[in-house]
């Protein structure tokens, strides 16, 4: 088996300017070992039709993380950005998550 690659998943959070204003900014949420791949197609259920369809890439990650929203990114090794359309924990058993990813660029804010 080939070995996993290393992605940090982001949060988008506010934080004071410290004269009173509030600034938001990508913050770490954790990193995580996992595998990338193009999306082709799947056969899942209707509910998540829409959102699969407009994914383009899938992040498999085989250690459970809790927490992972539709309002996070994923950046990879290269600098590679990722929206989260679908964060899946596949039959709700807590054993791996499936994210579902649209391309973003490299390097953004």
């Amino acid at each position: 088996m080939y070995a996993p690659h290393s992605f940090i998943i982001q949060k988008f959070e506010s934080d004071g300017d410290g004269i009173g204003g509030v600034v938001k900014t990508w913050k770490d949420f954790t990193t995580v070992k996992g595998y990338l791949d193009l999306v082709n197609g799947t056969n899942q259920a209707t509910l998540q039709n829409a959102i699969v369809e407009e994914s383009t890439h899938i992040l498999i990650i085989p250690k459970y993380i809790s927490g992972i929203t539709d309002k996070m990114r994923v950046i990879d090794e290269e600098g590679k950005v990722y929206s989260i359309t679908y964060p899946d924990n596949p039959m709700g058993l807590n054993h791996h998550n499936e994210i579902y990813l649209v391309f973003g660029g490299k390097n953004g804010n």
